[in-house]
């Protein structure tokens, strides 16, 4: 072997090697980008129809769990943060959080105090034949968890396949809409990083309290107008709801907060906005206490 053939091997191992180190360092500034992108919270959680207990759904569907812990792991896989619905079931469960009277609505429940900003459902079709066929229909439908609004619907079939590998008809299913499905999700992440996420608000009083909704304080103003002007100017971009309000109780059903602090640049929680609405009245005399749940905040006057 001559001295030349040895350079020019050695060129091709060096090109070889910096077009590998470039690709790679492309997939991590993509990952990088993502990750920064996407700061809202996700839970995947099983289809159920009204009425049915999601407990059973996971008990007796072996091919929604497969599905469901695919699409998790993708998320993860890519820099999200997820919530797991499994985990967060058992956790409950092992709270006797889970009663039978509630399990029609405890699907709601989970994902409300989870804090997630955008919810995943996954659905799984499974059909087989006498010769020993099958296919698998995935569904995802994915919402804002606060409103409800629908972000994103896909479904695709594996294709029949003679086979009961059935968990790699799920994964050939989800290989055809995957990269479609998580970008649009970011996208929609990017529209939440805009506007701000959603939480709820709701006021009561305390039993024993010596002051009313239509109370003054301050400079003069009913406590309700008092309230709805600092939610107004303390929510994000001034995006809030009043959806109601009586002597004894104010709701609003959308106030929006930013993902991140505006001067710090740390994650900005509901909690956060809760201490700030209680500092506001106790400015006033208004003595207050707060249960964060999710993104519902339920403010006490006492």
């Amino acid at each position: 072997m001559t001295k030349r053939t040895n350079i020019i091997k050695i060129g091709v191992l060096v090109m070889c090697f910096l077009q590998t180190f470039s690709t790679f360092a492309q997939i991590a500034s993509t990952r990088s980008d993502e990750v920064e992108r996407a700061q809202a919270k996700l839970m995947v959680v099983p289809y159920t129809k009204t009425g049915e207990e999601v407990k059973s759904i996971l008990d007796d569907n072996p091919y929604i769990r497969s599905a469901m812990s695919m699409v998790k792991q993708s998320f993860d896989q890519r820099g999200w943060t997820t919530v797991d619905f499994v985990a967060s079931l058992r956790a409950a469960e092992s709270n006797r959080a889970f009663q039978m009277d509630r399990q029609a609505d405890f699907k709601a429940d989970l994902i409300a105090g989870s804090g997630a900003d955008i919810y995943v459902e996954v659905d799984t079709q499974l059909t087989t034949d006498d010769s020993g066929s099958a296919s698998v229909t995935l569904v995802l439908q994915a919402f804002e968890a606060h409103s409800g609004a629908s972000f994103s619907n896909q479904s695709e079939n594996s294709g029949r396949f003679n086979t009961q590998d059935y968990d790699k008809l799920i994964e050939k299913a989800y290989d055809r809409i995957r990269e479609e499905f998580l970008n649009m999700l970011l996208t929609k992440t990017d529209e939440i990083r805009e506007i701000g996420r959603a939480i709820k608000i709701e006021l009561n009083l305390h039993e024993d309290a010596e002051l009313d909704f239509d109370a003054e304080v301050g400079d003069g103003d009913f406590l309700n107008e008092a309230i709805e002007e600092w939610i107004y100017i303390n929510a994000y971009k001034g995006r809030a709801n009043l959806s109601g309000i009586t002597e004894k109780s104010m709701a609003f059903d959308e106030v929006r907060i930013p993902l991140f602090d505006q001067e710090s640049g740390r994650p900005y929680n509901p909690n956060r906005f809760a201490s700030e609405l209680i500092k506001f009245l106790r400015s006033n005399e208004v003595s207050a206490s707060r249960n964060v749940k999710g993104q519902n905040l339920f403010i006490t006057i006492k």
